[in-house]
């Protein structure tokens, strides 16, 4: 399930520690940043933007061009995906 509220200035090692089995974070994110992220990712189109999931301690998880699809990748691996400020 989805829950979109703040999380003030959380760090990855808090998120970490509230549960990396639990809690996932979703990111919008620029093809420059998913390169550093997501290093084995295929070439992408410049200028679009991607959504990614990761564990609560930052391990990339998933990536997709919709939000939802992240959401739903979340709930169907029982975490709860939460969006960072």
């Amino acid at each position: 399930m989805f829950h979109d509220f703040e999380l003030g200035n959380q760090t990855t090692q808090n998120l970490a520690q509230m549960g990396t089995n639990a809690i996932a974070y979703m990111r919008e994110m620029t093809v420059e940043k998913i390169k550093t992220a997501f290093p084995d990712t295929p070439d992408l189109e410049k200028g679009q933007t991607y959504w990614a999931l990761f564990g609560a301690d930052g391990e990339p998880l998933m990536l997709a061009s919709e939000r939802v699809d992240i959401a739903s990748s979340a709930f169907y691996n029982n975490l709860k995906a939460v969006m960072p400020n």
